[in-house]
């Protein structure tokens, strides 16, 4: 819940909270919502308009789709929307919300902005690495680009975790770059990237990010320890603070 003390440097953001069901509802998943709902309860800038559980077919692809069925009931066609995964840690530092939409802006015809990108292909499809798609572990697109998407969201009916990666993370990029729209990321601010692009590395980029991040991958941390106990311990204190609350 690092979202409550970051400040998005935004007068107001809506939030949707959507938990993909893999096992029966417990009591502990009711009194996490009920926690979540007392955490941003009065809160000056954010409003949780929903916190609700779904199927779990099509894993983030499918709460990406519900969200934003959510979304576009109020929204106008060039509102930002910012999606989070729980892979996604953060946000780390103040106006992450800003900085996400001003990366979005620097460049023409812009479709997804994310944390950072990756040219490579899963490798047990193909060895290619000229595939750049937004890991989607944290983006930020316009309602007037998700719609583009149709109802037949991707990969939101897969059932398998490869199925979804292809047809989701790979295809849902690759659907704008297609069409003549480019993508972006915080790691490289400078890159507009298309399908032409020449890819700055040949490594999967998220567990080896420079520059300063808003949201982390978890696998980051770790890869990278000591970063890890400064970043998560005070998530920690916050959420154990909230719980003792509630008990």
């Amino acid at each position: 819940m690092r979202i409550k003390n970051c400040n998005p440097a935004l007068d107001k953001i809506v939030l949707f909270i959507a938990i993909s069901k893999v096992k029966e509802i417990s009591s502990y998943d009711e009194f996490f919502v009920k926690t979540v709902k007392k955490i941003f309860l009065g809160h000056p800038s954010i409003e949780l308009r929903e916190i609700y559980f779904k199927d779990n077919t099509g894993r983030d692809f499918s709460s990406f789709q519900s969200l934003f069925e959510k979304v576009k009931i109020s929204a106008d066609p060039e509102d930002y929307i910012l999606f989070q995964n729980r892979s996604g840690y953060g946000p780390f530092h103040e106006n992450w919300y800003r900085q996400f939409v001003k990366q979005f802006e620097k460049f023409d015809s812009i479709s997804l902005c994310g944390s950072t990108i990756n040219f490579l292909d899963h490798p047990k499809r193909s060895l290619r690495n000229d595939l750049p798609h937004v890991q989607t572990y944290s983006f930020l697109t316009k309602v007037y680009f998700m719609d583009m998407l149709g109802k037949a969201f991707p990969a939101s009916n897969e059932t398998k975790k490869l199925d979804i990666v292809l047809n989701g993370e790979i295809e849902m990029s690759q659907f704008f770059l297609r069409n003549n729209f480019k993508i972006t990321c915080m790691e490289w601010p400078d890159l507009a990237i298309s399908n032409q692009t020449i890819p700055p590395i040949s490594s999967d980029i998220k567990t080896k990010v420079k520059a300063k991040h808003y949201f982390y991958h978890r696998m980051y941390f770790r890869k990278n320890k000591i970063k890890k106990l400064g970043q998560i311990i005070p998530g920690m204190v916050l959420w154990m603070n909230f719980v003792k609350q509630g008990l």
